[in-house]
């Protein structure tokens, strides 16, 4: 016998198996979400946490900022919470620098001039930070006496009539001013300090900053009946996409001057980025293409390695055939400016020479991260970089202490003491090294 259920009947069970199967598709929805998203319910915890003390303070807080504000401050606090002192927020104003910075663009060659009564001419008034000037280690008070560029003489002279003073000062920041003729163009200044003549100093003027400063020394550090100028020091400031040019431009220059070895100053460097030092590295590391690795590796947490090829077949080592190269390098040598040392020293044994102290011991590498809901960028830590030659067992730990110069400062060989405390010393002492390898060299 067949039974028939009636229309109000039918429809309280299809809502009740509605009812039930609702619920359940929600939950099997959201259990598949939780394992979609890492940690669901402790990134819910960071909102609500961070919805809360924004709530508070925009209801509580006396003088409540603007949300821009409070937004960046969060963004801020959030990355200073990683405890990563290389990564950190950069608002709107602070990326748009740091890219120019980063390209090596520069307005200006970055000081400000002022007419001496008593020296009867021009002398610096100020030097504005990271300029040309400034990486180029002029000082308020330095009286410029001549300046040339290609060549050519500019238009200032070590004496000027006072009442010619603003006119010689326009002249200069006209002959000196930014325009397309001018983009990368070098620029020589001849100053006095403290009413002695210092060595000249050569800068890149206009668009392109001056990341290096270069002048020829004597091999015998003026200890010698007349000076041999053999070697040419290059200090480089930063390691930013122009500097890998300025480093080859200044070293045809110093090569073309006579210099036969080089000292590459980076104590104090710290500031640039991964793809700028290679281009740097790229210059002195003769690699053949079916060689084993790259000039580093780069490794992250959640992509494959990057195994970076040399890409150039340039290799101004060829300028220093018959001299050596020495590396200064100091406990402020971070970053890759670590790099940058460690990977000359291990494409030219016996050539490269690294003397100093210890550096800082940074391996890690950044990138910047433009945000969508609050203005400017995250700089990141994002890996950690391994040079050419690491073996495998040391690939965390190479740079654990800091890059380990050749001979560390003060030092004494062959009855010579390198060095004692501070960098006047350590240049002295980097001049000896070249001159005893000279030397053994010539007596061999």
């Amino acid at each position: 016998m067949s039974r028939k259920i009636t229309v109000g009947a039918a429809l309280a069970l299809a809502l009740l198996l509605a009812a039930v199967t609702i619920p359940l598709t929600m939950m099997f929805a959201q259990s598949q979400q939780n394992k979609l998203i890492r940690d669901l319910p402790g990134l819910l915890g960071s909102h609500n946490a961070l919805d809360e003390i924004k709530k508070k303070i925009e209801d509580e807080f006396y003088d409540p900022p603007a949300p821009d504000a409070m937004d960046a401050a969060m963004v801020r606090g959030y990355i200073a919470g990683l405890g990563d002192p290389e990564s950190r927020y950069l608002s709107a104003e602070e990326y748009k620098t740091y890219m120019e910075r980063l390209e090596g663009n520069a307005p200006e060659l970055g000081i400000v001039l002022k007419y001496s009564p008593e020296v009867v001419g021009l002398v610096i008034a100020q030097v504005k930070a990271g300029s040309s000037a400034d990486a180029a280690g002029l000082k308020p008070g330095d009286h410029i006496a001549k300046a040339e560029s290609g060549g050519i003489a500019l238009s200032i002279t070590a004496e000027i009539a006072p009442d010619k003073a603003a006119q010689a000062i326009e002249k200069f920041y006209e002959e000196t001013a930014v325009t397309a003729e001018t983009s990368s163009i070098s620029v020589t200044i001849t100053y006095k300090r403290d009413g002695t003549y210092r060595p000249p100093v050569n800068m890149m003027l206009g668009n392109a900053a001056s990341t290096i400063s270069y002048e020829m020394k004597d091999i015998n550090d003026g200890q010698g009946e007349t000076p041999v100028e053999t070697v040419g020091y290059i200090k480089i400031h930063q390691f930013f996409l122009n500097t890998a040019d300025q480093i080859e431009a200044a070293v045809k220059d110093l090569s073309n001057r006579g210099a036969v070895s080089y000292i590459l100053d980076v104590r104090g460097c710290y500031e640039g980025n991964l793809e700028s030092v290679r281009r740097a590295i790229d210059l002195f590391a003769y690699m053949p293409q079916d060689t084993a690795g790259g000039l580093y590796t780069v490794y992250y947490r959640d992509r494959p390695p990057y195994i970076q090829p040399p890409t150039s077949k340039k290799n101004i080592m060829s300028y220093t055939t018959g001299g050596w190269v020495v590396v200064l390098v100091d406990g402020r040598t971070s970053g890759v400016a670590e790099l940058f040392a460690y990977e000359l020293r291990a494409f030219n044994r016996g050539k490269v020479f690294l003397a100093g102290e210890a550096t800082r011991g940074i391996s890690t590498v950044q990138e910047y991260f433009p945000l969508d809901y609050v203005e400017g960028a995250a700089l990141l830590t994002v890996g950690r970089v391994v040079p050419y030659g690491v073996k495998e067992e040391q690939r965390w730990t190479w740079n654990d202490g800091g890059v380990q110069p050749n001979l560390v400062m003060p030092e004494t060989k062959a009855g010579i003491i390198y060095s004692i405390q501070g960098d006047a010393q350590q240049l002295k002492g980097a001049l000896n090294i070249l001159r005893i390898e000279t030397e053994a060299a010539n007596n061999s």
